[in-house]
């Protein structure tokens, strides 16, 4: 797939764009699904524009629990400022009502993280963390026998975090 150096430029102002309206990191998953979702561009080359972006100081690009965030720097967001209006009218549009429909099941998704690691055969280690303004409310390690309860540890606890956050205080302030 061939792109003009304008369609290069315009798919790293979206990406740019996304991060400064939503004002929060946003996972790679995340801006993966907004970009693909929207056919802005492929998968390797998202993967590229990040890499070169984060290489040249535009986004910051941040590990937790082997999940990579990315947040806007002040040099992409004074980038931004510059060249902003090359990205469509129709792209805007679009990008500030997605933000405005999905920022608070974005900002669901940063504050509650699960995730596994396998640590031998038949060991996998499972990590879960509720965060609120930076802060981290809640984090657990809990060591299970198989890649399959990992995973549904994972998501359950996704699912209920806020629910299984309140149970616990519950049972330890007892």
């Amino acid at each position: 797939m061939f792109q003009s150096t304008d369609d290069l430029a315009v798919n790293k102002l979206i990406i740019l764009y996304l991060l400064a309206k939503v004002k929060m990191p946003l996972s790679i998953s995340q801006i993966t699904q907004f970009v693909l979702e929207r056919s802005y561009t492929d998968y390797f080359s998202l993967q590229q524009y990040l890499a070169e972006m984060a290489e040249a100081d535009l986004v910051e690009q941040e590990k937790d629990s082997h999940i990579s965030w990315f947040s806007i720097t002040n040099k992409g967001a004074e980038t931004l400022g510059f060249f902003e209006s090359r990205i469509p009218n129709s792209m805007r549009d679009e990008l500030d009502s997605f933000i405005e429909q999905n920022w608070r099941t974005l900002r669901n998704e940063m504050e509650v993280t699960a995730d596994y690691v396998c640590e031998k055969d038949n060991e996998y280690i499972v990590h879960c963390k509720v965060n609120e303004n930076d802060s981290v409310l809640i984090e657990l390690k809990v060591n299970v026998a198989s890649k399959k309860q990992a995973n549904d540890l994972c998501k359950n606890w996704r699912d209920n975090a806020t629910t299984l956050y309140g149970e616990i205080l519950g049972i330890l302030a007892k």
